[in-house]
């Protein structure tokens, strides 16, 4: 017992060191309630790793006296490797322990056999593109799109990737990575992204929304279009529903024979970039959507990502009049509208912000042993880890 609540008290101090832009181990005791004994021995192990470093001193109390040492997480201390694959193309984003980003790549490619030589394929690519970062690898993050558990690794539907049998991720590439790597569906990383990487001003009760410009029901088909993801976060925390399918969208509107989402014919889907009365069809269809779940729901913000991020003043103008319309009372809904930072390297980044977000958890806590530290955030243990993961 004594055991685990020190590993859950380390996790708090390097969760809060990692909200943080900088603090004292006083504050870090103060605030998390423990005992400053047990603080300066959590932070002294985290700095001998190198995973947490001493910044800017902070201002003397009231009282005088030597000013207090603020301390925070090494950005330095290594990267994290976010990648996106899609039919038609993968995009890849470096992202340091604070979410810098080193790197990104964007490339259209296509779709191999299946996923995991997809994906081994683009690793290869990216493994000669980021020798030059000049810091260690610390793990990867996997956005795409379909029903994913992300728990277990394992692909149970996908749609665009013409998947209709469970792909076990996890099991099929343990014996071929050195890094612990997880995979996700491309909208609920963006969701990750959202939680990550705006640790001071998160919203607890919000909705992402992915829409990108690409082959849609499955690699195979010629259908060329829109097609759109939904993720929810829900008091704070990513919602999955009872088998990891919340978010998968149709319009209520669709019908046979049409290969996309939406009530747009194959035709007229595939002029949606140069047609923008087609465009706006689309964008309306779709705020209506989101505007029912933003009134149900009672969201606080609506966020999207992806290349229809490019829309932002239709997407704004058309979500407001919808939401409006939807809503039956007199009063205005209170509801903000925003797009993702990096646009379409949303799903990347979120990847990267997903594995930083599970590396930083609680109660979970980066051990001193490659095992526990795999197990932690729920990948394969691969015993040379630990010269990526500590050197």
């Amino acid at each position: 017992m004594a055991n685990k609540l020190n590993e859950i008290n380390v996790s708090r101090v390097l969760q809060k060191l990692w909200f943080s832009k900088g603090i004292s181990r006083v504050e870090i005791a103060r605030e998390l309630g423990l005992g400053k004994s047990t603080v300066t021995n959590i932070v002294a192990a985290l700095m001998k790793r190198n995973l947490v470093k001493r910044v800017k001193a902070g201002e003397s109390g009231p009282s005088g006296g030597r000013r207090p040492t603020h301390l925070m997480v090494n950005g330095r201390y290594g990267y994290i490797l976010g990648i996106e694959i899609q039919t038609d193309h993968y995009t890849a984003v470096a992202a340091d322990m604070l979410g810098e980003v080193i790197l990104s790549e964007s490339r259209k490619m296509r779709f191999n056999t299946d996923i995991v030589s997809t994906y081994l394929d683009v690793t290869a690519e990216l493994h000669r593109k980021t020798k030059s970062i000049g810091l260690p690898l610390i793990g990867i993050g996997v956005g795409t799109a379909g029903i994913i558990d992300p728990h277990k690794g394992i692909i149970e539907k996908s749609n665009p990737l013409n998947i209709h049998e469970p792909v076990d991720f996890y099991r099929a590439v343990a014996a071929r990575q050195t890094v612990p790597v997880l995979i996700e569906n491309d909208a609920k990383c963006c969701c990750w992204g959202e939680l990550a990487f705006k640790k001071t001003d998160r919203h607890t009760n919000f909705m992402f929304v992915l829409g990108e410009f690409r082959a849609g029901r499955t690699v195979r088909s010629g259908y060329w279009g829109i097609a759109v993801g939904f993720a929810f976060v829900l008091n704070g925390k990513v919602h999955y529903g009872e088998d990891f399918s919340a978010g998968e969208f149709q319009s209520i509107l669709w019908k046979e024979p049409n290969l996309g989402q939406f009530s747009l014919s194959d035709a007229a889907a595939r002029t949606i970039r140069k047609d923008r009365a087609v465009l706006l069809k689309a964008l309306r269809e779709l705020c209506a959507h989101i505007a029912f779940l933003v009134n149900v729901l009672n969201l606080t913000c609506v966020v999207f990502g992806g290349e229809i991020a490019a829309y932002r003043d239709e997407v704004t103008k058309i979500l407001r009049e919808e939401i409006q319309r939807n809503w039956s009372y007199s009063n205005a809904v209170e509801c903000a509208v925003e797009f993702a930072t990096l646009g379409d390297k949303a799903v990347a980044y979120g990847a990267a912000g997903m594995f930083l977000e599970r590396f930083f958890s609680i109660p979970d806590v980066v051990d001193t042993t490659e095992q526990k530290i795999a197990s932690k955030i729920g990948a394969p243990y691969q015993p040379t880890q630990r010269q990526h993961m500590r050197e």
